[in-house]
């Protein structure tokens, strides 16, 4: 699914790039061309990457100051951009971002209307409001649906793949179970060293097949997957975890933890992610408290 629908979102981006490339070649004034190179540039790159919500907020933030520019500096010449305001509600963002966005589109407006009549500022203001009013109903739409997927413990039906809310409640059943039967429990998470989303579908496909019935496998952030591995010991815990990493089908990046009830994978994800070791595997493992 996720490569039906980057495809054109691609060539959506590389179009907007292209078009603004042509824009800025165009125009005489260097204020406006300062503002408009970056925009080009920051498409063409977001061509090629993942878009996050990390990214998202990032792009939107830097659209927004620069639309709000190009307004202030030619009302006129830009004022087409005055409809760009209500798509940039549409992506995943904070409310606070929301808000000066609509500050900002108000301000847009405040700077076109002072050259137009009376008929045309009121029309065009009622028609911003009302678009203002459709994407932050989109917007929370959208909010809705992103709160689904998040909570849902299976990203994919008929694999078991599971959800970062479903590792979390699997680490607090873990360490019940480590109480109980004294076994030991400890959480991989590891990410490709080479990029690409086809890398992240390889080792999504390969962990489940390399890990036992009752271990889970999970997706801890776009990049990240986690294994939790059950062994009767610290030994035996060795063992597995060696032999699931030299069975990986690619060179990964690896951080092990011990399952403790204040473990957060996001954090050991992150940890991961800032890894600089010049091994093909880094592994840090935390004392356990059993």
């Amino acid at each position: 699914m996720q490569r039906k629908y980057k495809t054109p979102l691609a060539g959506l981006f590389l179009l907007g790039a292209g078009l603004l490339a042509v824009i800025v070649w165009q125009e005489s004034d260097p204020i406006a061309q300062a503002l408009l190179a970056p925009s080009s540039v920051l498409l063409a790159l977001l061509a090629w990457h993942n878009l996050t919500p990390r990214v998202w907020r990032l792009v939107v933030s830097c659209c927004a100051l620069q639309l709000a520019g190009l307004l202030w500096r030619a009302p006129l010449d830009y004022a087409i951009g005055l409809w760009v305001w209500p798509l940039l509600l549409l992506p995943p963002q904070p409310r606070a971002l929301r808000a000066c966005l609509l500050v900002m589109a108000a301000f847009g407006w405040w700077q076109v209307q002072s050259t137009l009549a009376i008929p045309q500022s009121f029309l065009s203001g009622m028609l911003l409001s009302g678009l203002m009013l459709l994407g932050l109903a989109r917007a929370a739409e959208h909010t809705h649906l992103r709160q689904e997927l998040e909570n849902r413990h299976r990203l994919a039906p008929g694999k078991p793949l599971w959800s970062l809310s479903r590792l979390r409640q699997d680490i607090e059943v873990e360490w019940s179970r480590r109480q109980r039967e004294n076994v030991h429990v400890e959480l991989l998470v590891m990410r490709p060293r080479q990029r690409g989303y086809g890398a992240r579908e390889r080792l999504g496909e390969s962990l489940p097949a390399l890990t036992r019935a009752f271990e889970g496998c999970y997706r801890v952030n776009p990049h990240t997957f986690g294994v939790l591995l059950v062994s009767p010991d610290a030994q035996h815990a060795v063992q597995r975890r060696d032999a699931l990493i030299a069975a990986l089908p690619m060179e990964c990046r690896v951080r092990v933890a011990a399952v403790t009830p204040d473990l957060d994978p996001l954090t050991l994800g992150h940890a991961l992610a800032m890894q600089t070791d010049s091994l093909s595997l880094a592994r840090e493992e935390e004392p356990d408290h059993a």
